[in-house]
């Protein structure tokens, strides 16, 4: 009973960590360079946060609909790039 109360307290806070991931974490899964550009080629292109924001924003890739909407994971995933 114990490792059953154990074992379930152990994937509760192993999903909810997951489901916090915040920042770039979120963006990772399709900027991996083969679905849609790269860390490094994100950095290239953009120099502050501001103009990674609003490019995201001003997005019309339809995989961008819901992440352009929110616009504090966008600030989070900037400063996970070092973008001021």
């Amino acid at each position: 009973m114990k490792k059953t109360i154990a074992m379930a307290i152990v994937l509760v806070f192993g999903f909810a960590s997951m489901a916090m991931a915040g920042g770039f974490d979120k963006c990772a899964a399709c900027h991996n360079g083969k679905t849609s550009p790269d860390k490094a080629a994100i950095l290239a292109k953009f120099k502050t946060a501001d103009a990674m924001i609003k490019a995201a924003k001003d997005s019309k890739n339809p995989m961008m609909a819901a992440v352009k909407t929110n616009e504090a994971d966008l600030k989070a995933a900037a400063a996970d790039l070092g973008l001021k």
